[in-house]
């Protein structure tokens, strides 16, 4: 079995993200936001911010999906949910250390066979130690999933 609860608590290793304002104005842009706290750095700082202030989701861009001893089949996966709790605003120029981790593993079975809800938690941190953001994300691998990725 690809996934058990032996998995639970295995950590990625830290990965450091700079964040960049090419980066930030491009996400920004993407979801149709017009502020001019991601696009402009002065109209950023007027608003009492560093630099160019990324978007609350764009923390998606920094999470580790490499867990080691956990690997997720290329399709069948689906996305149940996913929470986000933010800290410090994250800003052009920060470096932000990301971690991820398997919070839980669960096995059920269903009217079309078995499935695997697995929780993956990251968390980030600035350079000076203050919380950016928290996630949470409940995925679900089908038992035919889990066996096409067997091969």
């Amino acid at each position: 079995m690809l996934f058990q609860e032996e998995k639970i608590g295995q950590r990625s290793q830290p990965i450091t993200h700079e964040v960049e304002r090419g980066a930030i104005r491009r996400f920004a842009r993407a979801l149709g936001l017009t502020s001019a706290i991601h696009q402009d750095v002065a109209s950023a700082q007027a608003a009492g911010f560093r630099d160019l202030v990324a978007p609350p989701t764009f923390v998606v861009t920094l999470l580790p999906w490499q867990i080691p001893g956990l690997t997720l089949p290329s399709a069948g996966v689906l996305h149940g949910e996913q929470e986000f709790w933010w800290g410090e605003p994250i800003c052009a120029g920060d470096q932000i250390q990301v971690t991820g981790w398997v919070e839980d593993v669960k096995t059920r079975s269903g009217k079309t066979g078995r499935m695997h809800i697995i929780t993956i938690a990251s968390e980030g941190m600035h350079q000076d130690e203050q919380p950016a953001f928290r996630a949470r994300a409940v995925l679900i691998v089908t038992e035919e999933a889990e066996n096409a990725s067997r091969g």
